[in-house]
């Protein structure tokens, strides 16, 4: 039994379950921001708005696309991913986005937020060993342990940066609360 559970390529079907996730929500989130209201009246109770329901088909279409990053960076770059990058990389997205956006976890779950954080921040540093051992084994160089390191970390604050740019400007230009500066409310 134990060997069949190994031959098991569980990062394609959590790849297509994460995907499933995605479209669905995507779905359900089109047809809720053509019915929702545009501004909640005075006095009124609360309810998902317009906005809510864009951010979702936004973070669910941009997600539908990212998943299949790890697969063009292989076969584009010939950059070999383990399967346990690609699992801990679709946990990610689904706790981000499909967990985070659709199911609220970001308003309902102290410190999702904070642990999101803490394992794209492991992620990418993994990612940043990654490319130096690419950049090790194809192009001949021979860097130290210490280098390296400062390489991974020095690559995840950099891309963490990058995404924290990206929810800012995503939240001025689009009007989205990405970075979570509103309540699930709409108080500030």
């Amino acid at each position: 039994m134990w060997k069949c559970l190994k031959k098991i390529k569980w990062s394609k079907i959590l790849f297509w379950f994460v995907f499933g996730s995605l479209l669905f929500s995507f779905a359900y989130a089109i047809g809720n921001l053509l019915r929702a209201p545009g501004h909640l009246g005075e006095g009124a109770p609360y309810q998902k708005l317009k906005s809510d329901y864009a951010l979702v088909v936004f973070q669910c279409a941009l997600g539908m696309i990212v998943i299949f990053l790890p697969s063009i960076l292989e076969h584009k770059f010939k950059i070999e991913i383990s399967e346990s990058m690609h699992i801990v990389f679709f946990i990610f997205l689904y706790g981000a986005i499909y967990l985070g956006e659709v199911r609220d976890f970001y308003y309902q779950v102290p410190n999702w937020d904070a642990i999101q954080h803490t394992l794209s921040g492991g992620m990418l540093g993994a990612l940043g060993f990654s490319v130096v051992d690419f950049l090790n084994k194809n192009v001949s160089m021979r860097l130290s342990p210490l280098f390296i390191a400062f390489f991974a970390f020095c690559f995840s604050v950099t891309l963490g940066t990058l995404w924290e740019i990206y929810e800012f400007s995503a939240d001025g230009i689009l009007g989205l609360n990405m970075q979570k500066f509103m309540t699930e409310n709409g108080t500030i």
